[in-house]
Parts: structure tokens; C-alpha cells; sequence
């Protein structure tokens, strides 16, 4: 699943998109979508730098009108999501991570302090290597970790990812299904074959839903498994207590 940028000046802006349309977004200038294509739509709000910008992530249906007219059709949750980022105040980012590039420790500390509770309470220097050809889901993904005092590094495809653990060590690896080269679940067998790398966990983050795909994962040794669209929450708790695992065991 590609994902698509839609960017809003400001909270009023996106308030007078999502009060006048009926769960649909136009594409952004320039997008071109396929009809019936689904997207991961990431909405953006603010100007400026991009800590001080908002943005929400949700899956969206493409829908081609006459004379070529695109929108991105949403769920009627996702929607509800969007239109509680419309009415944000102050500060605070909600519940869904930023796509923020910004990894300075200022700006580490500020997106932590917004997120749910149970992502602060991290182990502390953990490495994880995130493994996802999407450059949104990995800047969204990893100013999340990085946030809370893990330790990121991020990698675009399945070669990459293998020559990441041949020199360093991982307490977590985070991989997407559909990766240029070797595809995650050929990496995810490949880790565990691995003597430096089969005790280290795997967690499954994917547009992929259906069952047959989530039991191809388990058997090819995965630990978790996680749908994109994701929510901070959950992706959070499943990390952590995978890392806790890891912990544990090495105690």
C-alpha cells in the first residue's frame, strides 16, 4: 500500500473540507490514483517545520468521478479521526503519530509527552530495525520509537535489512510484507535461520489482512502482526511487551 500526503495550512482549512464533503478528500494535485486503489492517506496540518506541524494516518478508497475528478474515500471511524484533528487545541498531537522527520532531543521530548502513557515506559536504548520501502511509515514509525528512547535504524528493502544484521545487534526487527527484493516473509524465515539473528523477535507491520496472510507470517516464525492503518496504542503495546520479552529472556 503507497501512501498519499494530503497537506492542510490549518485547522480551519481541514475543518471546512471535512464539514463540506461527505467522507471524501480530493487528491492532492499532482496524485495519480487508480479507481478503486487503496491508499494509506496521511493528513497533514500547519506550517512550518515539521515538529510543529499535526498528522493523522488512516486507509482511504480511491474514487475516480467523471472528468476525472479524484477523492479518497474514508471509513466512517477514520473520518471521525480526521474531524477530531480538524478541532485539535493547543500543543498536543493526537493519539496517531506525526510523520515528523524532526529527531532533535527537544523535539524527541515534546513528542513523547503527547503520547499515550504506555509508550513512554519503554526500555531505554533498545535497537530496532524497522524495515519498510514506505519513507512516510518509516519517519512515522520511527519518530515514534525515537520519541520514548529507543534506538532506530530504518532500511528500504530486504537486502539492506540482511546486511543491517550481519554488523549489529537488534533487539526487534519491524518489517513490512511487500518489500523491492527479498519480500518480508522470505527476510522474516531468513532471520530466523540465522544463528545471529533467530532468537531476535519479529513484528509483522502490513496493509496485508487476510488470515491466510497473518498464519504465512506466524508459520515463517513472526511474533506479532499488525495492520496498517495503525494506532499509536496498539502498535506501541505490541512492541513493548516484545521487548520486554526479549529483556526477560536475557536475564
Amino acid at each position: 500500500m503507497r501512501s498519499i500526503v494530503c497537506r492542510y495550512p490549518n485547522q480551519a482549512e481541514l475543518r471546512r473540507v471535512s464539514e463540506s464533503a461527505d467522507h471524501e478528500l480530493a487528491v492532492p494535485e499532482g496524485e495519480i490514483v487508480a479507481d478503486g486503489e487503496w491508499v494509506l492517506a496521511i493528513v497533514e496540518v500547519g506550517k512550518g517545520p515539521p515538529a510543529l506541524r499535526r498528522a493523522t494516518a488512516a486507509a482511504a478508497r480511491a474514487v475516480v468521478h467523471g472528468g476525472g475528478l479524484a477523492f479518497l474515500l474514508f471509513e466512517p471511524r477514520d473520518w471521525s479521526r480526521l474531524a477530531e484533528l480538524a478541532k485539535l487545541q493547543g500543543t498536543q498531537a493526537p493519539d496517531d503519530v506525526s510523520p515528523t522527520t524532526d529527531r532533535s532531543p527537544s523535539s524527541r521530548r515534546g513528542r513523547a509527552s503527547s503520547l499515550p502513557k504506555q509508550l513512554v515506559a519503554a526500555p531505554p536504548n533498545a535497537r530496532v530495525l524497522l524495515v519498510d520501502d514506505d519513507e512516510g511509515i518509516r519517519d512515522v514509525v520511527g519518530a515514534m520509537l525515537e520519541a520514548v528512547g529507543l534506538v532506530v535504524s530504518s532500511v528500504a528493502s530486504g537486502e539492506q535489512a540482511q546486511d543491517k544484521l550481519a554488523i549489529d545487534t537488534f533487539q526487534l526487527v519491524v518489517l513490512d510484507w511487500t518489500l523491492p527484493g527479498i519480500g518480508g516473509l522470505e527476510l522474516c524465515r531468513e532471520i530466523r535461520k540465522n544463528e545471529r539473528s533467530r532468537e531476535v523477535p519479529t513484528l509483522f507491520l502490513t496493509a496485508n489482512a487476510s488470515s491466510k496472510d497473518v498464519v504465512a507470517a506466524f508459520a515463517a516464525g513472526a511474533d506479532d502482526y499488525v495492520v496498517k492503518p495503525f494506532r499509536a496504542p496498539e502498535l506501541g503495546a505490541r512492541i513493548f511487551g516484545l521487548l520486554r520479552r526479549t529483556r526477560a529472556a536475557a536475564t
